[in-house]
């Protein structure tokens, strides 16, 4: 049980970031970390 809500932990963050990157290259914006730095 421990293997499967570590491996769902992972894709949660893969699709998250993956959803940031599509969004960078859709909008052709640039990323600057300093903004996103307090959002946790």
């Amino acid at each position: 049980m421990r293997t499967k809500g570590r491996r769902r932990a992972v894709v949660a963050v893969a699709r998250k970031l993956a959803v940031l990157l599509h969004r960078l290259w859709a909008d052709g914006t640039e990323f600057r970390p300093a903004e996103v730095e307090g959002t946790a």
